[in-house]
């Protein structure tokens, strides 16, 4: 019985992440989910927006404690969004994220957590942009801490071996002007 009502669940989550604009939706093994130390550094000497989004490092948990977190779960959901030309698009992703972690929740899956593909676009301007800037006078924080999650990378997950241990050829996209596919993962049980 308690099986049915899993795939219930599941079923009802792929069809929210179709619906919402996915293109493919994987169940897969925790197992399968790659973390390493590296894809921290990426962010850190690779990305224009470190350090300038609550949902990005140094603001989100160190590789070591998304190594213990995952071992507190054995499902996960890996979403595929392709064909993406704007990465301000991630916005929609963002919030179909949140809604699907929300309904993994109300279907009894409570310890459902979503992490997003890359930088938060939830604002136009985070408030840790003004923590760079020095100004430190007030205590800042996300506003969207309902809604905002961080992505994959930003918690160390290695986005293109995970798509590949779950049978996905996923390519590096060499110029910036070009469609590209974007993966999310929400943690299950």
């Amino acid at each position: 019985m308690k099986s049915e009502i899993m795939n219930e669940s599941y079923r009802k989550l792929e069809e929210m992440a179709v619906e919402g604009g996915a293109n493919s939706v994987k169940f897969i093994p925790v197992e399968n989910i790659s973390v390493n130390e590296w894809v921290r550094q990426k962010c850190e000497f690779g990305c224009r927006l470190y350090a300038k989004r609550f949902t990005c490092p140094p603001y989100v948990q160190p590789v070591k404690d998304t190594k213990k977190r995952l071992k507190e779960y054995n499902t996960a959901m890996l979403i595929q969004f392709k064909d993406l030309t704007d990465r301000m698009q991630w916005k929609e992703i963002q919030n179909l994220m949140s809604g699907l972690e929300r309904e993994a929740f109300l279907n009894g899956l409570y310890k459902a957590f979503a992490y997003t593909a890359g930088s938060c676009k939830l604002c136009d301007v985070c408030p840790a942009e003004e923590l760079e800037k020095g100004s430190m006078f007030e205590r800042k924080k996300c506003v969207n801490i309902r809604i905002a999650r961080p992505s994959m990378e930003s918690a160390g997950i290695d986005v293109y071996q995970t798509a590949k241990n779950a049978g996905y050829d996923l390519k590096v996209v060499p110029k910036e002007n070009m469609c590209f596919t974007s993966f999310c993962l929400l943690l299950l049980e």
